[in-house]
């Protein structure tokens, strides 16, 4: 999962920008065209949420959030004795705090946030005549606006339950768990690591207006993937009991604009003060995202910004003594260039790592069947499209249907859930545990070279290159493909249930569903399809996706088996299946003075004509009727009530008054699976 600072993006079972991918038009089978399915239908959704997280962040008197960098030389003519300042402590570089203080003066602006150890600078809300202002300044070197950012079958590896824990399949995948020795100190830059029993938390921090312990624990699950404890109890992290430093950059509860890239500029600065402080190497994870690209040229300097905050973050100093960090970033939820929407030097050796996300096959997390990847917490909610990739993943790591801790408003749990978010905490734990098992990785490009070292290809590809994914022994696996059946709107599953039988929807030869397959890492696909047992439709070595369009069937029970093989000889499977009832529905008729009516049928009659009324129902096994009338200048007035009525039922002959009436007949289907009912209804207006 990638989180969208601003909004937070999490895929959940329990459960970057948003972007989407438009698969090729779909073709049907009777054509022979082969197509991966529908585009996903929630594409304008993500479109419209990547257009909101553009847009300025602004407090409630409509002034907007800017981030101002000092030119580089500006702050050298001041003191560096340190300044304490009420809003920010005396942990910042005195020359920058002094020339801070001095801008402010001049310019009449109030700093929300300060900057001074990985970039020179303050954010604040500002007029566009103080913009103007700034600008002209010859100590200032850019004035931008603030943004939000993104908070990022038969399988090869799968939980295994020990006791009372469970070892999750990603811990596997990277090389198991062991415990920490406490030699290396991960910081957390995300929404705050809840007070989870399985999760030990150091120290915490949290940036200007922001919650130390956000709502939403997106920071939670992450820390669990790197240090839950291993006592028998929950999950187990890749490197349990590891010492977390929790740095809170904010959550849409807690203020405006507390969720914003001025405070992962803020955490990133502190981060490095800490790491400074404490005299090591140090590990940070940034499990959140932004548009690195194609923004207004205002936005821009954000993107160096970031740049900068990062290597300055990673590289040692020796004339301070600052160790560096290893940086480590998921690479975003879009199914698009990793380069767009995380850091993006991409040069070997430079300390930082980003990860993409696989699924338990060990392929890449991509689109099926024309719908994203990374399913939504909120069944309401809009699923993300896939890991994004390109030549800036560093690495590949588990990041589909991941088990980890979670908080339930303020109750330790555990929940499944999908996205890059939780592939970047798999490679940060190897990291810190590599600091703390080989005392010759001495800087964060040595570690990094370290990890890369350790990656290992199953055979799986991402865009036509292979995919390579992190483990600490660098042990061998062979990945399978990735196969899907999608059927009437439903997601095959390792038993999937039949479409018409409860409680999915009736399906009668009249209800058309749509049907396809698709794969991901297979190079052909054998498909079967049989009636009440019997091979009706058979395609060998056929396309590795593939839409029928919408069916419908006769009676009876039907199954599609589909299995495809990858080009290193592994195979896997996926069906699908649905039950076709004959006459499940009842089927109700209407009869006035002898002529048969369908439902919802009136008729218009002349006063005092007698009238004989009646309806039957088929295929069902009990009914409700009402019948009510409106007579001219009155209210409506039910006057006959049946909840247990037969099948049949008639009224007559009646002598109807001027006016309207009306009967209403619900019949329902017992003995059918998910007991379907019709209602019918019968109107006569006397005049």
């Amino acid at each position: 999962m990638t989180k969208v600072i601003g909004k937070r993006v999490c895929a959940m079972v329990v459960s970057g920008v948003i972007g989407a991918a438009v698969l090729p038009a779909v073709a049907s089978a009777q054509n022979g065209g082969a197509a991966p399915g529908k585009p996903a239908s929630s594409v304008a959704a993500l479109q419209k949420a990547e257009a909101a997280q553009r847009a300025p962040i602004r407090n409630e008197a409509g002034t907007t959030h800017y981030i101002v960098l000092f030119a580089d030389t500006a702050a050298q003519r001041y003191s560096a004795k340190a300044v304490s300042d009420p809003r920010f402590g005396a942990e910042h570089d005195g020359k920058v705090m002094r020339l801070l203080h001095e801008v402010e003066a001049a310019h009449r602006v109030a700093a929300t946030h300060a900057y001074s150890h990985t970039l020179q600078g303050f954010a604040a809300y500002l007029t566009e005549q103080q913009v103007a202002a700034l600008r002209r300044d010859p100590r200032i070197k850019a004035v931008s606006p603030n943004m939000q950012a993104d908070a990022s079958a038969n399988s090869v590896w799968a939980d295994v339950p020990v006791g009372a824990s469970t070892l999750p399949w990603g811990v596997q995948a990277v090389g198991g768990s062991a415990l920490s020795n406490g030699g290396a100190t991960v910081y957390v830059i995300d929404s705050g690591i809840g007070n989870h029993v399985d999760v030990p938390v150091s120290a915490r921090w949290n940036a200007p207006g922001a919650c130390s312990i956000g709502k939403y624990p997106h920071a939670t699950f992450v820390a669990g993937i790197i240090a839950a404890k291993n006592d028998n109890v929950g999950v187990t992290g890749v490197n349990a009991g590891a010492k977390l430093v929790s740095l809170a950059y904010g959550d849409p509860t807690c203020a405006v604009g507390s969720n914003s890239f001025a405070n992962v500029i803020a955490a990133l600065d502190e981060a490095k003060r800490r790491i400074q402080a404490e005299g090591r190497m140090g590990v940070v994870n940034l499990s959140s995202n932004f548009q690195m690209v194609n923004l207004a040229p205002d936005r821009m300097p954000l993107v160096a910004a970031f740049q900068n905050s990062v290597r300055a973050l990673i590289a040692p100093d020796s004339a301070t003594g600052y160790r560096g960090a290893v940086f480590v970033q998921s690479a975003g939820n879009r199914y698009r260039d990793a380069c767009h929407y995380s850091f993006n030097d991409h040069l070997p050796s430079d300390g930082a790592l980003v990860v993409g996300a696989i699924d338990s096959n060990g392929q890449p997390a991509q689109p099926l069947n024309g719908t994203g990847a990374f399913p939504p917490l909120d069944p309401k909610g809009v699923a993300e499209m896939g890991s994004n990739f390109g030549n800036c993943v560093d690495a590949w790591a588990p990041g589909k249907y991941v088990r980890s801790t979670w908080m339930n408003s303020y109750a330790s749990t555990y929940v499944v859930s999908s996205g890059t978010s939780w592939a970047a905490p798999h490679v940060t734990a190897l990291a810190a545990r590599l600091i703390e098992t080989t005392p010759t990785l001495r800087t964060p490009g040595e570690v990094e070279n370290a990890i890369r070292a350790r990656l290992v290809s199953g055979g799986a590809l991402t865009q036509g290159t292979p995919l390579r994914v992190a483990s600490i022994a660098g042990a061998a696996h062979k990945a399978k493909p990735t196969v899907e059946f999608k059927i009437g709107g439903q997601a095959s599953a390792a038993n999937p249930p039949a479409l018409g039988v409860a409680p999915n929807p009736v399906l009668t030869a009249a209800t058309g569903f749509d049907l396809s397959y698709d794969a991901v890492g297979a190079q052909s696909c054998d498909m079967r399809a049989y009636a009440d047992g019997n091979l009706v439709e058979q395609k060998l070595a056929g396309p590795t996706s593939f839409y029928w369009g919408t069916l419908t069937r006769e009676p009876g029970l039907y199954r599609w088996d589909v299995e495809c093989r990858g080009a290193n000889g592994e195979s896997n499977t996926a069906s699908a299946s649905a039950r076709v009832a004959r006459g499940l529905e009842p089927f109700i008729t209407f009869n006035v003075n002898g002529v048969v009516l369908p439902s919802g049928g009136s008729e218009v009659l002349e006063a005092n004509v007698p009238v004989t009324v009646s309806y039957q129902a088929t295929s069902a096994t009990g009914c409700t009727v009402e019948a009510y009338r409106r007579l001219r200048a009155e209210f409506f007035e039910t006057w006959y009530v049946n909840k247990n009525a037969p099948t049949f039922m008639r009224w007559g002959p009646l002598k109807l008054g001027t006016g309207e009436h009306h009967w209403s007949v619900v019949c329902v289907n017992r003995n059918a699976p998910g007991a379907p009912e019709t209602r019918a209804i019968q109107s006569i207006y006397v005049n």
